[in-house]
Protein backbone atom coordinates (compact mmCIF):
# COMPACT_ATOMS: atom_id res chain seq x y z
CA UNK A 1 0.00 0.00 0.00
CA UNK A 2 1.29 3.60 -0.63
CA UNK A 3 0.74 5.89 2.31
CA UNK A 4 2.69 8.38 0.60
CA UNK A 5 -0.34 8.34 -1.75
CA UNK A 6 -2.96 8.10 0.23
CA UNK A 7 -2.31 10.74 2.65
CA UNK A 8 -1.85 12.68 -0.29
CA UNK A 9 -4.90 12.07 -1.64
CA UNK A 10 -7.30 12.16 1.65
CA UNK A 11 -5.94 16.17 2.00
CA UNK A 12 -6.59 16.78 -1.87
CA UNK A 13 -10.04 15.41 -1.53
CA UNK A 14 -10.56 17.04 1.95
CA UNK A 15 -9.95 20.48 0.07
CA UNK A 16 -12.03 20.09 -3.28
CA UNK A 17 -13.91 16.95 -2.71
CA UNK A 18 -16.91 18.34 0.12
CA UNK A 19 -19.95 18.10 -2.19
CA UNK A 20 -20.75 15.40 -4.65
CA UNK A 21 -23.66 13.40 -6.19
CA UNK A 22 -25.21 11.26 -8.70
CA UNK A 23 -28.66 11.41 -10.69
CA UNK A 24 -30.56 10.04 -7.93
CA UNK A 25 -28.29 11.25 -4.95
CA UNK A 26 -25.94 14.16 -3.34
CA UNK A 27 -23.58 13.80 -0.27
CA UNK A 28 -21.99 16.54 1.40
CA UNK A 29 -19.14 15.16 2.82
CA UNK A 30 -17.30 15.80 6.37
CA UNK A 31 -13.86 13.95 5.65
CA UNK A 32 -11.81 11.72 3.88
CA UNK A 33 -9.77 10.05 6.05
CA UNK A 34 -7.44 6.92 6.62
CA UNK A 35 -5.77 5.68 10.02
CA UNK A 36 -2.77 3.48 9.33
CA UNK A 37 -2.90 2.20 13.00
CA UNK A 38 -6.53 2.70 14.67
CA UNK A 39 -6.72 1.07 18.17
CA UNK A 40 -9.79 1.94 20.16
CA UNK A 41 -11.85 5.27 20.50
CA UNK A 42 -14.19 6.17 22.66
CA UNK A 43 -18.33 5.28 23.04
CA UNK A 44 -19.92 7.97 20.66
CA UNK A 45 -22.44 8.83 18.43
CA UNK A 46 -22.63 11.75 15.36
CA UNK A 47 -25.05 13.51 13.09
CA UNK A 48 -23.72 11.63 9.92
CA UNK A 49 -22.84 8.42 8.45
CA UNK A 50 -19.51 7.38 8.86
CA UNK A 51 -18.16 4.60 6.22
CA UNK A 52 -15.10 2.54 7.49
CA UNK A 53 -13.37 0.03 6.00
CA UNK A 54 -10.55 -2.62 7.36
CA UNK A 55 -7.32 -2.35 5.83
CA UNK A 56 -5.52 -5.41 7.78
CA UNK A 57 -5.94 -5.87 11.40
CA UNK A 58 -8.68 -6.91 13.42
CA UNK A 59 -10.80 -5.67 16.30
CA UNK A 60 -14.35 -5.11 16.96
CA UNK A 61 -16.86 -2.50 16.10
CA UNK A 62 -20.10 -1.86 18.95
CA UNK A 63 -23.46 -1.02 17.05
CA UNK A 64 -25.84 -0.02 20.13
CA UNK A 65 -26.06 -3.42 21.82
CA UNK A 66 -24.28 -5.47 19.08
CA UNK A 67 -20.71 -6.40 18.91
CA UNK A 68 -19.39 -7.77 15.66
CA UNK A 69 -15.97 -8.87 15.03
CA UNK A 70 -13.59 -6.66 12.38
CA UNK A 71 -10.74 -8.26 10.18
CA UNK A 72 -8.85 -7.20 6.83
CA UNK A 73 -11.73 -7.07 4.56
CA UNK A 74 -14.82 -6.03 6.52
CA UNK A 75 -16.70 -2.87 5.84
CA UNK A 76 -18.95 -1.10 8.64
CA UNK A 77 -21.28 1.75 8.64
CA UNK A 78 -21.77 3.82 11.63
CA UNK A 79 -25.23 5.38 11.60
CA UNK A 80 -26.44 9.17 12.56
CA UNK A 81 -27.46 8.89 15.59
CA UNK A 82 -26.65 5.74 17.07
CA UNK A 83 -23.89 4.77 20.04
CA UNK A 84 -20.86 2.98 18.76
CA UNK A 85 -17.39 2.22 19.10
CA UNK A 86 -14.33 0.93 17.76
CA UNK A 87 -12.29 -1.52 19.70
CA UNK A 88 -8.77 -2.92 19.06
CA UNK A 89 -6.09 -4.42 20.91
CA UNK A 90 -3.56 -4.64 17.98
CA UNK A 91 -4.27 -1.64 15.81
CA UNK A 92 -6.32 -1.48 12.66
CA UNK A 93 -5.16 -0.06 9.21
CA UNK A 94 -8.69 1.91 8.31
CA UNK A 95 -9.87 3.90 5.51
CA UNK A 96 -13.12 5.95 6.02
CA UNK A 97 -14.95 8.72 4.74
CA UNK A 98 -18.06 10.23 6.83
CA UNK A 99 -21.07 12.33 4.90
CA UNK A 100 -24.42 13.37 5.13
CA UNK A 101 -27.35 13.03 2.38
CA UNK A 102 -28.49 16.14 0.78
CA UNK A 103 -31.98 15.88 0.90
CA UNK A 104 -32.67 18.99 -1.52
CA UNK A 105 -30.15 17.50 -4.03
CA UNK A 106 -31.60 14.06 -3.69
CA UNK A 107 -34.44 12.36 -5.27
CA UNK A 108 -37.60 12.23 -2.73
CA UNK A 109 -37.61 8.27 -3.25
CA UNK A 110 -33.68 7.07 -3.15
CA UNK A 111 -33.08 9.73 -0.30
CA UNK A 112 -35.92 7.66 1.61
CA UNK A 113 -34.74 4.35 0.77
CA UNK A 114 -31.51 5.05 1.54
CA UNK A 115 -31.98 5.89 5.05
CA UNK A 116 -34.43 3.15 5.38
CA UNK A 117 -32.31 0.67 4.07
CA UNK A 118 -30.08 1.32 7.31
CA UNK A 119 -32.18 0.98 9.82
CA UNK A 120 -33.42 -2.07 9.40
CA UNK A 121 -30.18 -3.42 7.07
CA UNK A 122 -26.86 -4.58 7.93
CA UNK A 123 -24.12 -2.41 9.14
CA UNK A 124 -21.26 -4.76 8.63
CA UNK A 125 -20.32 -6.48 5.36
CA UNK A 126 -17.66 -9.24 5.98
CA UNK A 127 -15.21 -10.11 3.03
CA UNK A 128 -16.02 -6.69 1.42
CA UNK A 129 -12.63 -6.95 -0.35
CA UNK A 130 -14.08 -8.44 -2.85
CA UNK A 131 -16.54 -5.03 -3.86
CA UNK A 132 -15.23 -3.49 -6.45
CA UNK A 133 -16.52 -0.64 -4.31
CA UNK A 134 -13.84 -0.87 -2.56
CA UNK A 135 -10.82 -0.90 -5.31
CA UNK A 136 -12.38 2.12 -6.89
CA UNK A 137 -12.46 4.18 -3.14
CA UNK A 138 -8.19 3.11 -2.76
CA UNK A 139 -8.40 4.26 -6.39
CA UNK A 140 -10.02 7.77 -5.94
CA UNK A 141 -7.28 8.33 -2.81
CA UNK A 142 -4.18 7.61 -5.90
CA UNK A 143 -5.80 9.55 -8.31
CA UNK A 144 -6.10 12.28 -6.34
CA UNK A 145 -2.70 12.20 -5.20
CA UNK A 146 -2.17 13.31 -8.45
CA UNK A 147 -3.72 16.84 -7.26
CA UNK A 148 -5.71 16.46 -10.80
CA UNK A 149 -7.37 20.75 -10.43
CA UNK A 150 -8.38 20.03 -13.93
CA UNK A 151 -11.06 17.35 -13.48
CA UNK A 152 -12.74 18.20 -10.32
CA UNK A 153 -16.05 17.52 -11.63
CA UNK A 154 -15.01 13.78 -12.92
CA UNK A 155 -13.47 13.76 -9.29
CA UNK A 156 -17.04 14.26 -7.45
CA UNK A 157 -19.22 11.95 -10.14
CA UNK A 158 -16.32 9.23 -9.58
CA UNK A 159 -17.21 10.08 -5.39
CA UNK A 160 -20.55 10.43 -5.69
CA UNK A 161 -21.03 6.58 -7.69
CA UNK A 162 -18.72 5.83 -4.52
CA UNK A 163 -20.58 6.82 -1.56
CA UNK A 164 -23.73 5.85 -3.30
CA UNK A 165 -22.44 1.74 -3.97
CA UNK A 166 -20.48 1.74 -0.46
CA UNK A 167 -23.83 0.90 1.48
CA UNK A 168 -26.38 -1.13 -0.58
CA UNK A 169 -29.65 -2.41 0.84
CA UNK A 170 -30.27 -6.09 0.65
CA UNK A 171 -32.46 -7.37 -1.87
CA UNK A 172 -35.96 -8.32 -1.08
CA UNK A 173 -36.08 -11.89 -0.08
CA UNK A 174 -32.64 -11.97 1.19
CA UNK A 175 -31.92 -14.41 4.15
CA UNK A 176 -28.15 -14.24 5.87
CA UNK A 177 -25.61 -17.30 4.55
CA UNK A 178 -25.14 -19.63 7.45
CA UNK A 179 -21.70 -19.56 6.82
CA UNK A 180 -21.56 -15.61 7.44
CA UNK A 181 -20.38 -14.81 11.19
CA UNK A 182 -23.62 -13.58 13.11
CA UNK A 183 -22.67 -11.06 15.25
CA UNK A 184 -21.46 -11.19 19.61
CA UNK A 185 -25.05 -10.18 21.65
CA UNK A 186 -23.24 -7.64 24.47
CA UNK A 187 -24.24 -8.26 27.82
CA UNK A 188 -24.34 -4.79 28.88
CA UNK A 189 -25.75 -1.89 27.32
CA UNK A 190 -24.42 0.69 25.53
CA UNK A 191 -26.00 3.29 27.83
CA UNK A 192 -23.89 1.56 31.03
CA UNK A 193 -20.67 1.45 29.03
CA UNK A 194 -20.39 5.50 28.26
CA UNK A 195 -21.71 6.07 31.95
CA UNK A 196 -18.58 3.11 33.05
CA UNK A 197 -15.94 5.41 31.01
CA UNK A 198 -17.39 8.20 32.34
CA UNK A 199 -16.83 7.12 35.72
CA UNK A 200 -13.30 6.21 34.86
CA UNK A 201 -12.55 9.88 33.56
CA UNK A 202 -13.66 10.97 37.47
CA UNK A 203 -11.44 8.26 39.49
CA UNK A 204 -8.42 8.90 37.24
CA UNK A 205 -8.72 12.96 37.75
CA UNK A 206 -10.03 13.24 41.28
CA UNK A 207 -7.20 16.02 41.86
CA UNK A 208 -8.43 17.71 39.34
CA UNK A 209 -11.59 20.48 39.82
CA UNK A 210 -13.41 18.73 37.44
CA UNK A 211 -16.67 20.03 36.31
CA UNK A 212 -19.79 18.35 34.06
CA UNK A 213 -18.45 20.13 31.11
CA UNK A 214 -14.88 18.27 30.85
CA UNK A 215 -16.30 15.21 31.03
CA UNK A 216 -18.91 15.69 29.11
CA UNK A 217 -16.62 16.86 26.36
CA UNK A 218 -14.19 13.76 26.82
CA UNK A 219 -16.97 11.79 26.28
CA UNK A 220 -18.38 13.54 23.64
CA UNK A 221 -21.89 14.56 24.93
CA UNK A 222 -23.80 17.16 25.74
CA UNK A 223 -23.70 18.12 29.97
CA UNK A 224 -27.66 17.09 29.79
CA UNK A 225 -27.04 13.53 28.23
CA UNK A 226 -24.44 12.88 30.50
CA UNK A 227 -26.47 14.76 33.66
CA UNK A 228 -29.29 11.73 32.29
CA UNK A 229 -26.62 9.30 32.57
CA UNK A 230 -25.84 9.31 36.13
CA UNK A 231 -30.13 9.69 36.94
CA UNK A 232 -30.98 7.06 35.34
CA UNK A 233 -28.22 5.02 37.18
CA UNK A 234 -29.53 5.03 40.65
CA UNK A 235 -30.92 8.32 40.71
CA UNK A 236 -27.35 9.57 41.27
CA UNK A 237 -26.31 13.56 40.06
CA UNK A 238 -23.00 14.18 38.26
CA UNK A 239 -21.68 16.27 41.38
CA UNK A 240 -23.35 13.66 43.76
CA UNK A 241 -21.47 11.25 41.98
CA UNK A 242 -17.94 13.08 42.31
CA UNK A 243 -18.27 14.12 46.23
CA UNK A 244 -18.85 10.54 46.92
CA UNK A 245 -15.79 9.33 44.56
CA UNK A 246 -13.61 12.11 46.69
CA UNK A 247 -14.64 10.85 49.84
CA UNK A 248 -14.12 7.25 48.93
CA UNK A 249 -10.36 8.20 47.98
CA UNK A 250 -10.05 10.33 50.99
CA UNK A 251 -10.95 7.42 53.21
CA UNK A 252 -8.78 4.88 51.65
CA UNK A 253 -5.84 7.06 51.68
CA UNK A 254 -7.00 7.88 55.84
CA UNK A 255 -6.64 4.09 56.10
CA UNK A 256 -3.60 3.18 54.30
CA UNK A 257 -1.16 6.22 54.13
CA UNK A 258 0.46 8.27 56.65
CA UNK A 259 -0.06 11.62 54.18
CA UNK A 260 -1.03 14.88 56.30
CA UNK A 261 -4.81 15.41 55.94
CA UNK A 262 -3.66 18.67 53.97
CA UNK A 263 -2.73 16.87 51.37
CA UNK A 264 -5.10 14.07 51.54
CA UNK A 265 -7.84 16.49 50.74
CA UNK A 266 -5.28 17.83 48.26
CA UNK A 267 -5.28 14.45 46.10
CA UNK A 268 -8.81 14.05 46.95
CA UNK A 269 -9.52 16.89 45.21
CA UNK A 270 -11.07 19.11 47.90
CA UNK A 271 -10.51 23.04 47.85
CA UNK A 272 -9.14 22.69 51.55
CA UNK A 273 -8.66 20.97 54.64
CA UNK A 274 -11.65 22.82 56.11
CA UNK A 275 -13.94 22.38 53.68
CA UNK A 276 -12.85 18.54 53.32
CA UNK A 277 -12.94 17.84 57.28
CA UNK A 278 -16.89 19.29 57.47
CA UNK A 279 -17.34 17.47 54.29
CA UNK A 280 -15.89 13.91 55.44
CA UNK A 281 -17.45 14.95 59.29
CA UNK A 282 -20.94 15.31 57.81
CA UNK A 283 -21.12 11.86 55.89
CA UNK A 284 -18.79 9.66 58.02
CA UNK A 285 -19.94 11.18 61.28
CA UNK A 286 -16.75 12.17 62.62
CA UNK A 287 -13.45 14.00 61.52
CA UNK A 288 -10.92 12.46 59.68
CA UNK A 289 -8.25 12.52 61.98
CA UNK A 290 -10.10 11.24 64.60
CA UNK A 291 -11.42 8.54 61.80
CA UNK A 292 -7.93 7.67 60.97
CA UNK A 293 -7.23 7.33 65.11
CA UNK A 294 -9.89 4.71 65.14
CA UNK A 295 -8.60 2.96 62.34
CA UNK A 296 -5.24 2.84 63.32
CA UNK A 297 -6.50 1.52 66.94
CA UNK A 298 -8.03 -1.38 65.12
CA UNK A 299 -4.67 -2.82 63.31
Amino acid sequence: MNTEAINSGSLFLNEMLTYCRTSALAFRVHYWDWRQLHYSNHVHKHSFYEVCYVMSGEGEYQDEDTIYDLRAGTLFVSRPGIWHQIRSVTGMCLIYVAYELDQQGSTEEEYARYGSSLETGDVVFQNALDDRAVHYWLGLYHHASSQPYTEIEDLKTMAGLLLASLVRPRPLGYERNAAEPNPIRSTDSTRYAVLRQSKQYIRDNLSRPLKIEEVADYMNLSTRQLSRLFQLDGGDTFLSYLRNERLKHAEKMLKTSIFPLKEIAAYSGFQSVHYFTNVFTEQMGMPPGEYRRRHLDQL
